[in-house]
């Protein structure tokens, strides 16, 4: 069944990476090609301007030479209705017209602008429309206004349309929505991937220790049998039991992956010391050339599953002690108090350490350096921590004299 679990789970894993990148490179092409045909659009639309103002221009120079204002009222007309802003001045620099309507400045008097002397102090609304004229012409040429002669009579100083400016923004807005999207794709993707982990790893995890448990049971039947034989005072028979024990805790920690655990108040170091007896005493039968210190001690107040949490501690052990070389070197579990709060343990080790480039790879599932595995010890392992214990787990420094792991639990406070 874990075959198959594996078969069905992994492969749509790999494939969720070239589905991202097919989905990033459509939204990219969407993107770029909306933008070309909002920017063309834009541009069609200020040519359109271009051509009206210049159309304008030619109108506009009635204004100059009407008798009375029977003739120029037409004019004001076609002006008011035209939705480029824009803005007349005479020969001396003084603004004659503009369409008050797009621009949103009133019109004075026809007479109050013909008499303003820009050499003195003049209306505020001269002023505003004179310096918004400077800003027209920055962003395009003026047109001359010319009688039938080609003598110049005034200027016309124009800007873009609202439908322009609008259309000069809609592709960066596009973008924005084309992003979130996207992001919002990636999410709902994320959201699925880690479902179906959290069904694949509770899958795994339940079917271990349905299998563990026919054995174990067994085994247990028969350390009763031995112990009547041999007594219970055999340093063997201890051992044995205390492996039996432990056999049944392991089954107990699978048999909680997949479910909410319980997170307790107890001595974090008292833990730490036990994992780190636990595997002292298996250290002879390495030929003694493992050492494993244990240092440091924490005061700060956390909550974790002694079961789960011991777990961790003896799989990173357990992985320091396979990556040495040659089995010879040190293992090193030190535990303090985090900078930010909480807890920190790190667990070091002296082996050949990481390949280059992997980094936090390792916690991915079915990654593994080793020959043998599955490479789901590290995936649970980062599960437990970030999900159940709402910690984090990091590989804190690696180079090829080896590997440090760093594990932070929070403050019991902020978890509850």
């Amino acid at each position: 069944m874990l075959h198959q679990i594996w078969q069905l789970g992994f492969p749509w894993l790999r494939k969720r990476y070239v589905f991202n990148s097919y989905l990033l490179l459509g939204s990219l092409g969407i993107v770029v090609a909306t933008t070309i045909f909002t920017f063309r659009i834009s541009k069609s639309v200020e040519r359109q301007a271009y051509l009206t103002t210049e159309l304008l221009s030619g109108v506009a120079s009635r204004l100059f030479t009407a008798q009375d204002l029977d003739e120029v009222l037409p004019i004001v007309e076609i002006i008011n209705g035209n939705e480029v802003p824009f803005i007349l001045t005479d020969n001396a620099g003084r603004p004659i017209m503009w369409n008050p309507a797009v621009i949103g400045i009133p019109l004075p008097e026809y007479s109050i602008l013909h008499q303003a002397n820009l050499s003195q102090a003049h209306n505020p609304v001269i002023t505003e429309i004179l310096s918004l004229a400077e800003i027209y012409d920055a962003n395009q040429e003026p047109f001359a206004i010319l009688d039938d002669e080609g003598v110049r009579l005034g200027t016309l100083h124009y800007g873009r349309s609202a439908l322009s400016r609008r259309l000069r923004i809609m592709p960066y807005l596009e973008l924005m929505v084309m992003a979130l999207f996207f992001l919002l794709i990636l999410w709902a993707l994320q959201s699925k991937k880690e479902a179906q982990q959290q069904a694949l790893f509770a899958g795994m995890a339940k079917e271990t220790a349905h299998q563990l448990g026919t054995p174990l049971t067994s085994a247990m039947g028969w350390l009763a049998i031995l112990e009547e034989k041999v007594g219970k005072s055999s340093e063997v028979m201890r051992e044995l039991n205390r492996d039996v024990d432990r056999l049944s805790m392991v089954s107990a920690r699978f048999s909680q992956i997949g479910s909410l655990p319980q997170l307790q108040d107890t001595d974090l170091n008292e833990l730490v010391d036990e994992s780190v007896v636990y595997f002292q005493k298996r250290l002879p039968h390495l030929g003694g050339r493992v050492q494993l210190r244990r240092e440091g001690r924490s005061t700060a107040h956390v909550l974790f599953n002694r079961d789960l949490l011991g777990w961790v501690l003896e799989n990173l052990i357990k992985n320091g002690i396979d990556a040495l070389v040659d089995g010879k070197g040190t293992i090193t579990v030190k535990v303090g108090d985090h900078p930010t709060g909480g807890a920190r343990i790190t667990i070091s080790d002296t082996g050949r350490g990481i390949p280059a480039g992997v980094g936090n790879k390792v916690f991915e599932p079915g990654f593994t350096t080793k020959k043998r595995g599955w490479g789901m010890g590290l995936a649970l392992v980062r599960r437990i921590v970030n999900q159940y214990h709402k910690g984090r787990i990091t590989i804190e420094s690696t180079s090829s004299h080896g590997t440090t792991f760093l594990l932070v639990l929070p403050l019991a406070d902020s978890i509850l």
